[in-house]
């Protein structure tokens, strides 16, 4: 397991790690630093890779927050939402670290991000399959607004356009902490010539959330969303 920091420009207050994994190696002394229910929850995974990938990235999240709360990594007070999505349980007088964790294949992304500047977060980082298109029009019709299915089929590289957005939409609704399924086609994620991504919210409580591309490992496709504290929510 090898943790990278992120040295490309971050909005303020975000902080990005990049964790790659090594998902044949053993897996280490991850799982000091896991709870007893985080324990039970990796043996249920029937493939070792995916305990593996589990293990190192929830231990990782731990390390981090434990280094920003002044804690040992098993203490931090993490909870999970009603749609699974884990947060820091505030304590006392103490505002909750922000935070939000993705990971596909080899790799992982967790951003961290300050209360105090930012309203939320999300990341996303996935591999990208050349074979994806298979199926596209239904694949497009479910996933994308008609605008996005307009831009990504205009595209020449149909399956990196498909990406570049996919990974945009699913960090908004992680940072807006929605369901994903349900909510495909309330965002529209729209690239521009410099990698910038437009967001266009259905859902007026999400406007005001940003997105941006991120650099990812050859064969990736990442993107990060946020909320700053300075726009109404």
């Amino acid at each position: 397991m090898r943790l990278v920091p992120w040295h490309d420009p971050l909005p303020p207050g975000i902080a990005l790690h990049r964790l790659d994994l090594d998902l044949a190696a053993e897996d280490g002394d991850a799982w000091a630093d896991l709870t007893p229910d985080e324990h039970a929850r990796a043996h249920r995974f029937a493939r070792r890779a995916d305990r593996v990938r589990f293990a190192h990235t929830r231990a990782a999240v731990r390390r981090l927050i434990a280094q920003r709360l002044a804690c040992r990594p098993a203490d931090v007070p993490l909870r999970a939402d009603a749609h699974g999505k884990p947060f820091v349980e505030a304590g006392g007088d103490k505002a909750a670290l922000l935070f939000n964790i993705s990971h596909a294949g080899d790799h992982a992304l967790i951003a961290l991000a300050d209360p105090a500047r930012v309203r939320c977060v999300g990341v996303d980082i996935e591999a990208c399959a050349r074979d994806l298109m298979a199926d596209a029009d239904a694949l497009l019709a479910m996933a994308f607004t008609a605008r996005e299915q307009r831009e990504i089929r205009s595209d020449a590289d149909l399956p990196r356009a498909f990406y570049r957005r996919w990974v945009g939409k699913e960090a908004v609704l992680k940072a807006a902490g929605v369901g994903l399924a349900e909510h495909l086609q309330s965002v529209g994620i729209h690239p521009d010539a410099h990698g910038a991504l437009a967001v266009d919210c259905a859902v007026p409580a999400w406007a005001g959330i940003e997105a941006m591309a991120l650099s990812a490992p050859p064969g990736y496709a990442a993107a990060l969303a946020w909320h700053t504290k300075e726009q109404p929510l």
